[in-house]
Parts: structure tokens; sequence; C-alpha cells
């Protein structure tokens, strides 16, 4: 499990592409699921943590509460509820508040299975939004459904949850071996993720990259399993520390709103784009330094990462790849609605590309007489055919 001072140090560039996510999926939550509560809306994070990291960055709970400002410009009335049982990082969370002079709604001391019939009877009649972000394990499967089922039409509720892959791949090998705490991470992995049967996905999968796929695969045998037991959808985006690596842990959305999670693959872009910037950024400012470091002189200096042009580097790459695999899609079905296959669509792009590449792949398809469909408005919930 990782430990509050992996959490609370300096902002890590994982982190980057996390917040990115939050932050724009909770001001379109705010305006969107708003609408049906009369601008009510409540933002929960139920693992708050101290509110802000080491080197002074904002953590989600600061995130949230600045979010919740900028929805008053669109008439909504947005509620902030924290939960943080441990007193020592509570004690933080309450000091990086008062520095900023916020004042939530609830500041709740009891673990997040414990609180949430609480926070759900306070915030009964807003729309919520319920960030599920832990050290470790997230909250069980039992606990979301219960959450799940107190969402209806006039107060929906969407879940940000982090599924942990590093965590459950350590877990999982842990847990099939013969290890003196083996029994003791299986019954861990068997209460978190009830029915799912994780066992038979980790067997032989002994090095470290086979057991972050057999984590990948629990992690889609999870979101499956939840989406069964309930009306809730659900979408995942991979987050890694760098480009290249093995994701650390899946971001997932639950929601009965199909247009969410839409939405939410086209704010994940944005958020990527964010986190390729920031990585980009950091290796310049180490070469930088290591020249500096080293005496050494140049005529002109290398130019700093912009980031148009990571935004134009990831067009190309998703309008080619999009073209080829949308073609494929609609050819195989011959009457499809993208919104009903959004993990179909973008396949290995998802979170990368976004609404407008995938609409330029469109509007190349129809130009070229293969589809009859031109891209126009919200062409995605259109039956888009192919033509003979």
């Amino acid at each position: 499990m990782a430990s509050h001072s992996d959490f609370f140090g300096e902002r890590n560039s994982q982190t980057v592409l996390k917040h990115g996510v939050l932050t724009r999926y909770a001001h379109y939550f705010a305006g969107r699921a708003g609408r049906a509560t009369v601008g009510r809306v409540a933002f929960i994070d139920g693992y708050a943590g101290a509110g802000r990291y080491d080197d002074g960055s904002p953590g989600s709970p600061l995130l949230l509460a600045s979010e919740a400002k900028r929805a008053e410009a669109m008439g909504r009335n947005v509620k902030l509820a924290f939960v943080e049982p441990d007193q020592r990082i509570r004690r933080r969370l309450e000091r990086s508040l008062g520095e900023a002079d916020i004042r939530p709604n609830s500041l709740v001391s009891k673990p997040f299975d414990t609180a949430l019939e609480g926070l759900l009877e306070q915030f009964a009649d807003h729309a919520l939004l319920v960030f599920v972000d832990p050290f470790g394990l997230a909250v069980d499967q039992a606990t979301l459904l219960r959450l799940f089922g107190k969402s209806t039409r006039r107060q929906p509720i969407d879940v940000l949850y982090h599924f942990s892959l590093s965590t459950v791949a350590r877990m999982g090998r842990a847990g099939i071996s013969d290890i003196e705490t083996a029994a003791h991470n299986a019954l861990r992995l068997d209460e978190a993720l009830g029915s799912v049967n994780w066992r038979e996905e980790f067997a032989g999968s002994d090095e470290r990259g086979k057991s972050t796929e057999a984590a990948m695969a629990v992690a889609r045998r999870f979101s499956a399993s939840v989406t069964a037991e309930s009306d809730f959808a659900s979408t995942s985006i991979p987050v890694r520390q760098r480009p290249g690596q093995l994701p650390k842990y899946l971001l997932i959305l639950f929601s009965k709103d199909p247009q969410a999670h839409w939405d939410f693959a086209d704010q994940a872009s944005m958020a990527y784009v964010d986190w390729l910037h920031h990585c980009d950024t950091i290796d310049y400012q180490a070469n930088l330094q290591a020249r500096e470091a080293s005496g050494i002189q140049t005529l002109f200096e290398d130019p700093a990462p912009d980031r148009s042009n990571v935004e134009a580097l990831l067009e190309s790459e998703a309008i080619g790849y999009l073209t080829t695999r949308v073609v494929d899609i609609i050819h195989r079905h011959r009457r499809i609605r993208l919104i009903d296959r959004i993990e179909d669509v973008y396949g290995e792009m998802l979170g990368r590309a976004r609404i407008r590449h995938l609409r330029k792949a469109i509007r190349a398809l129809h130009t070229e007489g293969l589809i009859d469909d031109n891209g126009v408005g919200d062409f995605h919930c259109r039956n888009i055919q192919w033509i003979e």
C-alpha cells in the first residue's frame, strides 16, 4: 500500500493527469447534472488527505473547492464534503482549508464507507459527484453498489473511482503464493472485489508486466460486475507516471448518463495533453540543469516545450488511428451509434483522442463516400450507416 508521504510529497506527473480529469469533470458535472436538481450540487471527496502537497501544490479538496466557486457563475450552489479519518492528516487538511478561506459544509472524521449514509442523507436533494481516491484499495464493491442504489433521475450520482493496478497486482501475486501473508492478501481482495474471480487472472503472472496485465483484466471484470449489478456504465482511463511506462491505476467514471461518458473521454484527452506537456517540461528542465552542471555552453538554447506542438502531434496520431479503427467498426456493424460503443470506437486512444479528432475521421470517411454521416453536430448520437 502507498504511504501518506507518497501522496503528500511533491506532486508527481501522474497526479497532473488525475487532477486535470477531476477538475474538468467536476465543472462539467456541476453544469450538466445540476440541471436536474435546480442547481443544487455536492462534491464529496471520500479520501481527502492533507489538502496540499509538501511542495504547496493543491490537492483534491482545494481543487474541488475552486471548481465549486467557478460553478457559481453557472447559477449552481455547490456544497463541499471532505472525509479524512486520520487525525494528523485531518489537522493538516483543516489548516490548508483555513489558509485558502474554504469552509466545507461537512468535514468528516469517519472512514468513507462508514460516513456514506450520513452524507447521502445530508445531501439528499443534491446532484452528487463522489471522488474515491484512496491510498491503496478503493472502497469495496458492495459499498459502491449501495451508493449507486441512491441515484435517481432527480438526484444523479456520478463516481470518479481510483482503481489501483499496482496495489491489486502486488496483492494478487501475493494472494496466490505460498508466502506467509497470502491468506491476508487474498481475503482483502475478496472483500474489495466482491464476486470478481481475481485468482484466475493471476495464475502464472509472476512477472511485473504480467501482473499489471492481470490487474487490468481484474479491473475490467470489476467494472463489468458493477455494471451488471446496477444501471451504471463505466469508462476507464489509464494513468501512468511517464509515457511508455505501465499504468499505475485506472481512473474510472461510473455514471448512468451516456453523454457523460462521451464527454469524460474528451476531458481526459485534454488532461492527457497537460500531462504530456508536464513530462516534456520536466525533461527540458533536467537537461538544462545537466548542461549547467557540466559547464557545457551552447550557441542556441533549445526551445521550451510548447503545448501547441503537443496538441498537433497528438492530433496527427489520433486522426490516423481513429480513421482506420472507425472504418472497420462501421463496416463490421453496418449501422451503429458511436456513443453506444465508446471503448470500441476509441480503442487504445481512449483518454488521449477527443471528439474533434473523431469528427475529422468521420468527415474523411464521408468524403470518401464510405458512410452516410458528415460528422456535423452530435454525430456520435446518430445511427451512422455504411454505404455499400
